[in-house]
């Protein structure tokens, strides 16, 4: 009786074993289960199947790229890497994510915004300043084509919760930082700012809703409503126009229906189950038609991520400025609207001067981590652009 039930024992551990070899296999081959995708970039994922060639096998070329094509084929891979991230962050608290920092009570950081935050990218007072009067000349150059600028400050999470961060960032030394840097020189320059980050901090002590989530990087929506209600405001006092209206009043409450950014860093650990969200708020925004006297004025937006909350969260962008606006993902693309026909996707294919013809309006928008970027390098443009219009001396 002892040797049957050791080799059945051995029968349900070979089939076990030859399971758990088959079942990738089958699964690759045939998908039996449906796997979602993991979340991120990953560069193997357009791979495609190498031909083999005695030539590439012998100069070891054949190898790698037979394994990246591999790679992301692999049956249950993404389960797998699932379950071990999963393990990893809840016993150890660590994860498999590069740039995330797992801060006090669960709250996720990039690790770009905190460096920024820490000083760790800053240009020097001296540069600043410098940029701080090409922008405000600029500026004066477009007034006198009838575009206004205005220059708009975004908050990043580190700074707006630095209480939070993990107790080796709060220990480290921080230094000058960007932003301190250009919310002082821009004003001072003369330039129109709205310093966004500053508006964070005076609304954080009576903010009924979280203003960033706890698994993401970008400012909520939420707050991007009254980072929107604020904007409008200050392109009407600065444009003379009477913008389309618009309202805003209590919508859903929820844990489970994060929108938009709202955990775009926890969507990239890719886990089993994701850490638990703040209770996050949705208002419903409700745009009127523009009445006969108002406007939306042609503008140009050119910022980073956070810039696509105005039109991720809600559609601020179709119903406050015209058809014939424009926004450039860091000077580089085209990302709103998605598809313009007969016009290239790419900024460097387009026409500056072109572009910045006729419009109202030019908005720059950077968190504290792209203020290195100086404007992302659109402000020397129109400065060498008009410069060189202006007459000899």
């Amino acid at each position: 009786m002892q040797q049957d039930n050791y080799l059945w024992i051995k029968r349900l551990a070979l089939a076990t074993l030859t399971s758990l070899f088959l079942l990738p296999a089958l699964q690759a081959k045939w998908p039996l289960l449906p796997v979602g995708a993991l979340d991120g970039y990953n560069p193997n994922t357009n791979a495609e199947k190498p031909d083999l060639q005695v030539d590439d096998l012998l100069a070891g070329n054949y190898q790698p790229r037979l394994e990246a094509y591999l790679d992301n084929r692999l049956g249950f891979r993404a389960w797998f890497i699932r379950l071990r991230n999963q393990v990893d962050f809840s016993f150890f608290g660590q994860v498999h994510t590069g740039d995330v920092l797992v801060g006090q009570h669960g709250v996720l950081y990039q690790g770009g915004p905190t460096e920024s935050y820490l000083g760790r990218d800053y240009l020097g007072a001296e540069a600043i300043t410098a940029h701080a009067q090409r922008v405000r000349g600029v500026q004066d150059m477009l007034a006198q084509r009838g575009t206004q600028l205005l220059y708009v400050l975004a908050p990043g999470k580190p700074g707006y919760l630095p209480e939070d961060l993990p107790a080796g960032v709060q220990a480290a030394d921080r230094g000058p930082t960007n932003y301190t840097g250009f919310a002082e020189a821009l004003p001072k320059a003369g330039v129109h700012v709205l310093d966004a980050a500053a508006l964070f901090q005076r609304w954080k002590p009576t903010a009924p809703h979280p203003l960033f989530p706890r698994g993401g990087t970008h400012w909520s929506g939420y707050s991007t409503t009254l980072v929107a209600d604020t904007l409008a405001r200050a392109i009407e006092a600065l444009t003379r126009l009477d913008l389309p209206n618009f309202t805003t009043s209590p919508g859903e409450i929820t844990t489970k229906h994060l929108r938009g950014t709202d955990e775009d860093i926890a969507r990239g650990l890719n886990l089993v189950i994701r850490p638990r969200p703040y209770p996050m708020a949705y208002p419903i925004v409700t745009f009127a038609p523009p009445t006969p006297h108002q406007q939306r004025p042609n503008t140009l937006l050119v910022g980073d991520s956070f810039t696509q909350s105005f039109y991720i969260f809600y559609p601020y962008f179709s119903n406050l400025f015209s058809d014939s606006s424009r926004f450039w993902y860091y000077n580089e693309s085209v990302f709103w609207p998605e598809n313009t026909p007969g016009e290239s996707h790419y900024v460097r294919e387009l026409n500056l001067r072109q572009q910045l013809a006729g419009r109202n309006l030019l908005i720059i928008l950077s968190t504290e981590q792209n203020l290195n970027k100086r404007s992302f390098g659109l402000i020397d443009q129109l400065y060498n652009l008009y410069h060189a219009d202006a007459p000899s001396q």
